[in-house]
């Protein structure tokens, strides 16, 4: 009988540390960074702008559209969407952030930009902690969220030449991602 008991406290030991062993060398992946988020693909289609013009004959613009990004919860995709402008319109990199963030707002997304700034060709975007609460609760859909705002504004905005973000107007650090002072996050 102590044969077998010496027999089992033996190969308890033996399944703990064999269990120790593995969550060390998983702990130590995510360590170096060998496991990576599993963001999902951006795949986007742009849609074709138009063009109104004129009823009289002439060549004025009376009514155009543009195109920007917001993102879709049920398929966790970026989608273009396309609005009207009037003629002569401003189009602004805050303009094109506020389409992306009333649209945000529609997917039940609230962002709040407390700022929008663009110089030298870099337009930076400065997020509250919301992003850092979206970044908490819904790590892949923070991508998808920068991805819109960036794509929109570049592609846009013709005084612009990349997109970078900031949070509360220090550098951009969630649990996800982060970016180093003055890195772009996308260029043109």
């Amino acid at each position: 009988m102590k044969k077998d008991i010496r027999f089992v406290i033996c190969l308890v030991i033996i399944i703990l540390l064999a269990l120790l062993c593995i969550y060390m060398l998983l702990s130590e992946k995510e360590k170096d960074g060998d496991i990576q988020p599993d963001y999902p693909e951006v795949s986007v289609t742009p849609t074709p702008r138009t063009i109104v013009f004129s009823s009289d004959g002439s060549d004025d613009v009376v009514l155009g559209t543009i195109s920007f990004y917001t993102v879709k919860l049920s398929g966790r995709i970026i989608e273009s969407v396309e609005v009207a402008v009037g003629k002569g319109a401003d189009i602004s990199p805050k303009l094109i952030s506020e389409y992306v963030t009333d649209s945000l707002e529609d997917e039940e997304i609230d962002l709040k930009i407390l700022g929008i700034d663009n110089k030298n060709g870099i337009c930076t975007i400065d997020f509250s902690d919301s992003i850092k609460e979206l970044a908490i609760g819904e790590p892949d859909i923070e991508k998808l969220v920068l991805d819109a705002y960036s794509m929109s504004i570049v592609d846009n905005c013709s005084d612009v030449n990349g997109v970078t973000f900031t949070i509360n107007g220090k550098t951009y650090a969630t649990k996800n991602i982060s970016l180093a002072d003055g890195e772009v996050y996308l260029k043109n």
